[in-house]
């Protein structure tokens, strides 16, 4: 690693909190979504149409990552704190149906920059043998944000209100701001001459040239399509097979946090030293048997969450891993690479929230099961395919 090592540590330590206040708006919407609609005196239906909103910003990080290749990952990664700072005060100041949705838009946009610009930014700085272990601590914040954040939200909405969460992350995040625009070591810019209006469209027609890239992106498209078609239809299965309380399922969400966070904890112990290509396929490989295994433990409540623990497992130990060996691919337009992988992980998970719901609507749990299951199978055969015969000089 270059640079002065105490400085950059506590860099990634604030960059770790900053995804953190990232995920959390990200995933707040969620639980506390009928409780959003009666603040704001609309249906239901009108919040859980956000979710989808936000999940599409992910197709606008590769605009911002272009220009974080060409002028530097930190204005880039500023520039989107600035965005949840002031998407979330907006939200916490003025209670309007429109601006929730706008400001929402605006912090999903931040956080599809920042993911792949601090990815990259540590790919710069890290090593390739220590990087899954890097960035797998970065990407704590995710189930961090299950864990803690989601729960310790809950409480400030019930003895404050439902407004109030946000207006304590547009507070930290701009203490993080600041922060980071003091600490973070400084970049290399690219000294490649584009122009700002083609800069995206050329990264991209340079990154899709190579297999490797088309191979993982396939990848996370069907990871993610699989993932979410059983996500947003987990809550209604165990209500309706097991009677559970919305409580009680707030707590089984809670117990998915510690399985992604156990993955991720398993891609920094482990990932680099078996190689970082051969955890995916073992990652993936599993994430498919677990998938086809739930429906055969569905008969009782511990079965179930055992199984579906094994599923997010499995599942945040493939994707995190993935996310490291993305960094290697094309070195020179990393943020670029990093953002369209961010960008077909929301495209896959938009088509699997979409078809989840209707497929569990219409015919029950199994095929939701299979399908997820041969999804995953896909996701494995396009790693395959994509680094066949690939010289990866660091994987064994």
């Amino acid at each position: 690693m270059t640079g002065n090592s105490k400085q950059f540590t506590s860099f990634i330590c604030v960059a770790t909190f900053t995804k953190f206040l990232f995920n959390i708006t990200r995933r707040l919407i969620y639980p506390f979504a009928p409780e959003f609609a009666r603040g704001l005196n609309v249906d239901l239906s009108a919040i859980t149409s956000v979710i989808a909103v936000n999940q599409a910003t992910s197709l606008l990080g590769p605009v911002g990552a272009g220009f974080a290749d060409k002028y530097g990952y930190k204005i880039l990664m500023l520039f989107s704190l600035a965005l949840l700072t002031i998407g979330t005060f907006a939200v916490g100041l003025i209670p309007v149906y429109s601006l929730f949705v706008i400001s929402l838009f605006i912090t999903g946009v931040g956080k599809s920059i920042f993911d792949p610009s601090i990815q990259a930014f540590i790919a710069s700085f890290v090593p390739f043998a220590k990087r899954g272990q890097v960035i797998g601590i970065t990407e704590l914040a995710w189930a961090g944000s299950t864990l803690i954040g989601i729960p310790l939200s809950g409480v400030i909405i019930e003895r404050f209100s439902w407004q109030t969460p946000f207006f304590i992350i547009g507070g930290f995040s701009l203490i993080c701001f600041f922060i980071i625009l003091k600490i973070m070591p400084k970049d290399k810019k690219s000294n490649t001459p584009s122009k700002s209006k083609t800069l995206m469209l050329s990264n991209w027609k340079t990154i899709i040239k190579e297999r490797k890239v088309l191979g993982i992106l396939s990848f996370i498209f069907f990871m993610c399509l699989g993932n979410d078609n059983l996500f947003v239809i987990y809550g209604a299965w165990l209500e309706q097979s097991y009677n559970l309380s919305l409580t009680a399922i707030g707590f089984g969400t809670v117990f998915i946090g510690l399985s992604e966070i156990l993955g991720e904890g398993f891609t920094v112990l482990f990932a680099d030293r078996i190689g970082l290509k051969k955890s995916i396929i073992i990652g993936v490989s599993l994430c498919a048997g677990a998938y086809f295994l739930l429906p055969v433990l569905n008969i009782g409540l511990p079965y179930v969450i055992t199984g579906l623990f094994l599923v997010f497992f499995f599942f945040e130990f493939a994707i995190v891993t993935a996310m490291s060996l993305s960094t290697e691919l094309v070195p020179e337009l990393r943020a670029s690479t990093m953002a369209a992988f961010f960008a077909v992980a929301g495209v896959g998970r938009v088509a699997g929230a979409f078809l989840g719901g209707i497929i569990w609507s219409n015919f029950g749990l199994l095929p939701i099961c299979l399908i997820s299951g041969f999804c995953t199978l896909a996701a494995l055969f396009s790693i395959l395919m994509g680094f066949h015969h690939s010289r990866q000089n660091s994987e064994s």
